[in-house]
């Protein structure tokens, strides 16, 4: 062992030395971390120096406080950040109860079924945002929601008992969208669970809901702490559901009075600068207080070398209950937006299902946008996008990642930081600081596909860079050590070591990231202009000019399906990923 570890000791100034000894490849791995800061430090440098300077005709003016002071000194503030406070908090909880019940029943019980629940919350990553909140206001909207219309007649009444448009209602719209990402995080601490704990606790005659509030919890702390705050994130971050609900409502929060104060007919770029900081401030603190909660994890780990085997509960007899519960939430949750989307692309006006006088089913909604002037653009657009955004993130992010764990280990935690900072940044944010940079900024590309390119980047390396850190941490450097010493080049260990070992998680980066770029509208509303239209945004357009519900759902149907298959393949890529690892 000594000897081992003097040979380490002595192999690792060499190990820098080749670093920083000159090659392409290393020449390559440094421009990675300049373009990466590039992204991140420029929109961000842009956005405070907006919100501190004059706003005029001709854009940025003098250096002044006055930004500050008009979006600071309003009563209208104290609104925005309560309004963002309790829907983001409250979102979060309820998906959080809401995922970690379908965790708890998929990994630690014996309920039948467990593969189809998986399958379904990878399925839900191919559902926009915007179309599931579209999808519900046809559901609950007291207007035309058909679900209100059937209450009305049951109940006798001309008031619907149900309003989508009230908090509550934009709570549980984020809740039903974002449970399966709850139910993703949570999974793995549940599957990792040791369940003799428990076992050993009902020995000493303690009860079940004993068990859970010492034993479980406590074990599960660092799970249910990040989770909850990576929601918190993502409701404080939301737009589509304060835009399409939120608005109608009356309830502003800090994401709709940014981009109304950005794209209202006299643009007041400085004070959506400095309320972008705050929400900004604000999403840090939450990122710090993610990585605090997981710093100490390892201290709740329950896998040991002593022999540890994850086992199930048995139900008995509330296997089939539980898995009947399971089906409903899934049916209610998923299955009901999806099916009201499709019902209602068939109809020209929102219409009963199922109910007579219902209409005669056309096709028209579907020829109408197959016809429409820029959806072969958007769809163009959006697609190029994607494949564009997604190749270059996995390409960066594998090569940060290489940086940060094998060529400057020391300082590899700051690359790490740079690369993860813009999961901080709701995607608004980053289209206004986008704009603002590139308005400043004697490069060419607003009103081009390429500035839309530059937000997908930022907004998305985060999750590239969680792919590539958890996919090379699995492959020990002793690997490239050996091919070094044998006299490989850097090119060379990439192409013919590492490259075929991360092929799956980069092909489920990829995926992933394709789908995330395909669905994205927050940061595309603030960027796109006549030139340029993507999906999303033409969507919302059709839907706020008061055109037809049911071509807008036949959009919605046209852009989900085929994000249904590229999911559905990344889950074959996993059942083909676990089955080598098996063998």
């Amino acid at each position: 062992m000594a000897l081992t570890t003097g040979m380490d000791a002595q192999a690792a100034p060499k190990w820098r030395e080749r670093f920083f000894s000159f090659s392409p490849a290393k020449i390559i791995a440094v421009g990675g971390v300049v373009f990466v800061a590039w992204l991140v430090i420029v929109p961000l440098a842009a956005l405070f120096f907006t919100a501190f300077s004059e706003d005029t005709i001709y854009g940025p003016g003098d250096f002044t406080f006055d930004n500050f002071i008009n979006a600071y000194t309003q009563w209208h503030l104290l609104k925005l950040f309560w309004n963002s406070l309790v829907f983001a908090g409250g979102a979060g909880v309820l998906t959080l109860v809401m995922g970690g019940f379908v965790a708890w029943a998929v990994e630690r019980t014996d309920m039948p079924g467990r593969e189809v629940f998986h399958s379904l919350t990878l399925l839900s990553f191919a559902l926009p945002g915007l179309l599931t909140t579209m999808a519900w206001m046809l559901i609950l909207s007291p207007n035309v929601g058909w679900v209100n219309s059937l209450l009305k007649i049951a109940l006798g009444t001309e008031v619907a008992p149900l309003n989508i448009y009230s908090m509550s209602g934009m709570i549980w719209v984020l809740s039903a969208h974002y449970f399966p990402l709850a139910y993703l995080l949570l999974g793995p601490a549940f599957r990792s669970l040791d369940v003799r704990m428990e076992e050993a606790a009902y020995m000493s005659g303690a009860r079940t809901m004993q068990i859970t509030r010492r034993v479980t919890m406590p074990m599960m702390r660092p799970a249910i702490l990040s989770t909850l705050l990576l929601l918190f994130i993502r409701g404080i971050e939301s737009f589509e559901v304060p835009r399409l609900i939120g608005n109608p409502a009356r309830i502003e929060v800090f994401t709709t009075d940014i981009q109304a104060a950005i794209r209202g007919s006299q643009p007041e770029l400085g004070t959506a600068s400095a309320l972008s900081i705050t929400l900004l401030i604000m999403c840090i603190v939450s990122v710090w207080l993610y990585r605090r909660s997981t710093r100490n994890a390892e201290a709740f780990a329950t896998i040991t070398g002593k022999g540890y085997k994850p086992t199930r509960m048995k139900l008995g007899v509330w296997r089939w209950p539980l898995c009947a519960v399971m089906g409903l939430l899934f049916a209610f949750a998923l299955g009901l937006p999806v099916a009201t989307l499709i019902w209602q692309s068939l109809f020209i006006k929102p219409t009963l299902p199922f109910m007579a006088g219902a209409g005669e089913m056309t096709w028209d909604n579907y020829a109408f946008v197959l016809g429409y002037p820029i959806f072969a653009d958007a769809v163009k657009t959006s697609v190029s996008l994607g494949a564009m955004s997604a190749t270059i993130i996995v390409g960066l992010a594998f090569l940060l990642a290489w940086v940060a764990q094998r060529a400057i280990p020391r300082f590899g935690w700051m690359v790490d930081l740079l690369a993860f900072l813009p999961i901080a940044f709701p995607s608004i944010i980053v289209g206004a600081s986008i704009l603002f940079a590139y308005l400043l900024l004697p490069i060419p590309v607003y009103n081009t596909i390429w500035i839309l390119l530059i937000a997908y980047l930022t907004l998305y390396m985060p999750y590239g860079m969680r792919f590539a850190s958890g996919g090379l941490v699995q492959i020990h450097k002793e690997l490239e050590e050996a091919a070094h010493t044998s006299g490989a080049s850097y090119g060379q260990v990439f192409r013919r070591i590492l490259l075929p070992l991360l092929i799956p998680v980069a092909l489920s980066a990829w995926i992933y990231i394709f789908v995330l770029a395909v669905r994205e509208l927050g940061a595309s509303i603030m960027l796109t202009g006549p030139g340029t239209h993507v999906l999303g945004t033409i969507s919302l357009t059709m839907w706020e000019e008061g055109g037809s519900y049911g071509a807008v759902c036949a959009l919605g149907v046209i852009q989900i399906l085929p994000l249904i298959a590229i999911v559905a393949v990344l889950r074959w890529l996993e059942h083909r990923i676990q089955n080598t690892e098996s063998q």
